[in-house]
Formats: structure tokens, sequence, C-alpha cells
């Protein structure tokens, strides 16, 4: 364990009246109070500024958030692999529990980071969760990043992982049938749309999808949360700023429907959902409101505000032992959908 972990673990497993003492004044946005050791880690951090130097930025980050993410779950193994891809072999990191079959579930995850940062390690945590409750392979993919890469890259490579699986389901030891699609943040963006279009399909469709604090509209607008948790730790306006600059320059492709799965005017016919969206987050709202409209159009959908966390909580299970929690309930309900899922 590197200091910088070290500290983070000691920090979170301190008496909570000392962790409120070092964290100050309670914060409260919107009647929610901010989890103290999330609150003491934000104190301790500072406002995260976007840096000119992207490549410097994304080393920076990923430093960052490895010493922030909780601990795996004992027996799940993690290797990496290359996958065919739009424009080449994909890297993917796989999870796997300690038992495995000919048939296991599987989940395709896809990580956040504006589709301009982190990559397929940075939520290595939760997909052990993943892996451990629902006894499934998980495959957390290294999608394409803008700028480098121009949208929908990430959406394309994501569908080519898609395809992928299924083709090959019989050699990876997966159940086709059975395979759910999961992402936070912009993840969420790949995974709603993903589901929106294989809908429109005649194959295969996911199991599920779990959509954590989702971007699901990329049109920043004066959402309560927008205006509210417009400088909270750790996504704030000016850094949403940033990532649309990156992934949306002078506003091309803003308007795009792969950009907006909220906008979509046909919600209905879509996988089981579950939805997490957190207290202190400016997208919290369009979030919430995709759950609201998915749930109106017939979706199953589970649905929870973890109102004491923030966006990026399901990397901060190093830090909050709430944050680790909401993490392994997500993957509780996804293993009581795959148990009912033929």
């Amino acid at each position: 364990m590197n200091s910088e972990r070290m500290v983070m673990s000691l920090l979170k497993n301190l008496p909570g009246f000392i962790v409120r003492r070092m964290a100050g004044p309670p914060v409260v946005i919107d009647g929610n109070v901010m989890d103290p050791n999330i609150q003491l880690l934000s104190k301790m951090a500072g406002t995260p500024e976007p840096e000119a130097d992207i490549v410097a930025m994304r080393a920076g980050i990923r430093k960052n958030f490895q010493s922030l993410d909780g601990p795996h779950r004992r027996g799940v193994s993690k290797r990496e692999t290359h996958i065919p891809g739009p424009a080449g072999d994909m890297l993917a990191q796989v999870f796997e529990p300690a038992k495995t079959s000919d048939r296991d579930p599987a989940v395709l995850f896809f990580h956040q980071g504006g589709m301009v940062l982190m990559d397929s390690e940075t939520c290595s945590s939760f997909c052990t969760e993943l892996a451990a409750e629902c006894n499934a392979k998980v495959i957390s993919l290294e999608y394409r990043l803008c700028p480098e890469s121009k949208f929908p890259a990430a959406i394309d490579d994501g569908m080519a992982l898609w395809d992928y699986v299924q083709a090959n389901a019989a050699s990876l030891g997966i159940d086709p049938h059975r395979v759910a699609v999961a992402g936070d943040s912009a993840g969420g963006m790949i995974s709603s749309v993903m589901c929106q279009q294989l809908r429109d399909t005649e194959g295969a469709v996911p199991a599920a999808q779990v959509l954590v604090y989702p971007w699901v509209a990329a049109q920043i607008e004066p959402e309560v949360s927008g205006v509210s948790c417009a400088n909270c730790f750790p996504l704030t306006e000016d850094t949403m700023t940033f990532f649309n600059a990156q992934v949306f320059p002078e506003d091309k492709n803003i308007d795009h429907a792969f950009a907006n799965p909220l906008k979509n005017e046909n919600l209905s016919n879509l996988p089981p959902a579950i939805i997490a969206t957190a207290g202190f987050d400016p997208i919290r709202d369009q979030g919430n409101e995709y759950a609201d409209r998915l749930k109106a159009a017939g979706t199953q959908v589970t649905h929870y505000c973890f109102s004491s966390l923030t966006h990026s909580f399901l990397t901060l299970g190093n830090v909050s032992k709430e944050a680790q929690r909401a993490g392994r309930q997500l993957a509780r309900d996804l293993a009581k959908i795959f148990r009912t899922a033929h």
C-alpha cells in the first residue's frame, strides 16, 4: 500500500467525531449533508482545476484516484486482454470471480472521466464488487478518448465490445442472454446509448443497465443541482465546461442523439435499470430525471439518490464507508436481476 492510500485508509477508519472535527462545519446543499470523510477529502484536495496539458492532467488524476479507490474483493482475479475495435485493438481489464463456469453472466463496464480522462482501471474496486456479488465476468473497456478521437468514438467502441462478446460468448464462458452494461458518469452515457441503440435492432439486448451518476445530457442547463452543486468536489462547472470543449469543440455534435440519451422521446422497452445519483453532484438532476422518465415509459427501475455522496463516489471507497456500501448495494441489485434473467 502506498503512502497516499495508507493515509486515506486511516482517515476512513477514524472515529466519526474526529473526522467531523477535522472536516469542519457540515456542508449542506439542497437539504443534503455531505459525508464527513468526503468533506475532509475535499478540504484537503481543494478545487481541481483543468490543465492545458491533457496528457499531464490524465497522469496526475490517475495517480490521485488510485489512492482513493476502495479495496478489491478477495478471490477476484484481474487480467488484461485485447479486443478488436473500430480503430484497432482495444485494451480491457477482465475481472473474474473465484468460481467460474462456461455460462457466467457478464458486465461490460465503461469508466467515468468526461470521455477525456481515466482508463480501464479507474473503477477497479467496483468492478471486483460486480464480479464477486454477481459471480460474473466483468470487462472494463479502455475506450478511445477525446480530443484525440472524435465523438462518438467511445460509443462505437462500446458497441464493438458488445458485438465481440455476443459473437464469442461460448469461448469466453459467458451466457449471451445475461450480459449487462454498466458505467459511471460518461460511462453512464455510453451504457444508456447502447441500450437505446440495441433496442432498435433485431439482435440481443442487455439484461440490465447500471447507470451511476450518469451524464445523459451534454448541454449544460441551469438545473437546480447544476447551480447549487456547481463548485462541489470533484466535478465542478468549470470541469464540465472543459470536458465539453474537448468532446464537442465549438459545440460540434453537442446536440447529437448519442450525446443526449435523456432527450430521446422513446424510452420504452429498455432493459431493467439500476440508477444511482449523488446529492453533491451538478448532474444529479439529469440522472434523477432519466430515472423518472424510464419509469414513466414502463421500464423497471431501481433508483437511489445517495444524498451524502458526491460525483465519482465509486472511486472513493478508500475514503468513505458510505461510498463503499453504495457500490456494493448496486452490485447486489444487479445480481438479483441476473438471477431472474433467461
